[in-house]
């Protein structure tokens, strides 16, 4: 069996690697042309997860703000949600959702990237740094490394 600082070291480094992956997914999104983009429909609903149906109700409840939006694209009308790049964004509590709703009202104007590959996958939001997954990338190797030096050390 291989030593517990080992597979330590292992973990973390997959790990690393895993938000480093997803550090550059965010990082090229930011580098994906930009559109003018109708918001058609919004609503805020209550997460249909399993945990919910239960009728233990000690699960906190998530409320899921859904926006839709319709671009025009290289001549082409394209039509798009909030669901497909980063998830639809998820509240504890309704009146925040719906905080976040009041911001895109039905008709109005707002900014989008969309993918130059596949254009109906779109992000809503400004360009950003994914300063948490580069933070976590490097807190797990560095964990991977401070492991696989202890392991060294001890044999």
């Amino acid at each position: 069996m291989p030593h517990p600082l080992l597979i330590v070291s292992l973990a973390a480094l997959i790990g690393a690697v895993i938000a480093g992956v997803g550090a550059y997914k965010v990082r090229d999104v930011n580098r994906w042309p930009t559109a003018e983009a109708t918001v058609t429909h919004a609503e805020v609903r209550l997460a249909e997860a399993q945990r919910h149906q239960r009728e233990r109700d000690d699960q906190q409840r998530r409320y899921l703000a859904l926006l839709r939006f319709d671009a025009t694209i290289d001549g082409r009308r394209i039509q798009s949600d909030n669901t497909g790049f980063d998830g639809v964004p998820s509240f504890t509590r309704q009146e925040d959702a719906d905080a976040y709703i009041a911001d895109y009202p039905v008709g109005s104007v707002v900014r989008v990237r969309y993918s130059p590959r596949k254009p109906e996958l779109m992000h809503l939001g400004n360009a950003s740094l994914p300063w948490g997954r580069i933070g976590l990338a490097g807190f797990l190797l560095a964990a991977s490394l401070g492991a696989f030096a202890l392991f060294s050390f001890k044999t």
